[in-house]
């Protein structure tokens, strides 16, 4: 019983909410005085801790007279709330990331700036060549050219090296549409894992936790097109701070993959 109080308690319940709802499952439709009873909480708090379950979506409320309480189906109200709950826990990672980066910079570090697509693209090509381990790689937008430049680049490191890469669908050069993850879905690599997820507009490749390269561009109009000419490279070889990187897209890789796999 008090482990299942606790869980109901993450998801939002107070003591008496869990308790309540529980003795409301084990009679399924009651009134208030009958689920005090079940639930061994004082009739004077019945009413309001019903209510409250009632906001939250645990139980519904019927119209007749005298007031009848409902249990919802644990298994729909418990999978709706753990997917509230899930998607709270991304935001805030993102939010946090976000952060994060725009605070990492002050970090005194082994770092380089590269400018211009062309060098970008070339710098990303050397690092991937590089790869011993695993590459890792947040997508929000690509370059003219830089996908093919990046499979191509794939293409020449051993199968045994995973690449992993959280990507956004789509990103827009020049106005014209680029479908990221069907375009690396297509390169047919077997050692390439790609997942659909919200990514800022950066793009960050992580090599065997050693070297990190972030790229950032401005964007513009309605579909916030990439304008290439104001796309900057950072290169930083900062030990912790590739390893503290890669550990966090790591652990939120799977994470995304594990949800979507029990959404299926």
């Amino acid at each position: 019983m008090e482990q299942i109080i606790e869980s109901l308690h993450k998801l939002g319940l107070t003591r008496y909410e869990a308790k309540a709802y529980i003795g409301l499952t084990n009679l399924i439709e009651a009134q208030a005085n009958d689920i005090a009873e079940a639930s061994e909480i004082p009739r004077s708090k019945i009413y309001n801790t019903l209510k409250e379950l009632n906001k939250k979506g645990f139980v519904t409320i019927t119209k007749t007279r005298p007031i009848e309480y409902k249990v919802v189906s644990p298994k729909n109200i418990v999978n709706k709330k753990k997917k509230e709950l899930m998607r709270e826990i991304d935001e805030s990672e993102e939010k946090l990331e976000e952060i994060f980066n725009n605070q990492i910079s002050e970090v005194q570090a082994p770092i380089w700036l590269i400018k211009t697509s062309d060098n970008i693209i070339n710098k990303e090509i050397e690092i991937i060549k590089r790869a011993r381990k695993s590459l890792n790689i947040r997508i929000g937008f690509l370059l003219e050219g830089e996908g093919e430049a990046l499979i191509k680049a794939f293409n020449t490191i051993p199968r045994n090296i995973p690449i992993r890469i959280l990507a956004s669908p789509y990103c827009y050069i020049d106005q014209k549409r680029i479908d990221i993850i069907e375009m690396f879905e297509n390169a047919g690599l077997e050692n390439l894992e790609i997942i659909k997820a919200d990514i800022p507009f950066v793009k960050i490749i992580i090599r065997d936790e050693k070297e990190l390269f972030k790229t950032i561009v401005k964007f513009t109009g309605k579909e916030k097109s990439v304008l290439e000419e104001t796309a900057v490279g950072v290169l930083n070889q900062y030990s912790d701070i590739c390893k503290n990187f890669d550990e966090r897209f790591v652990n939120q890789f799977n994470r995304i993959k594990q949800h979507k796999k029990s959404m299926n």
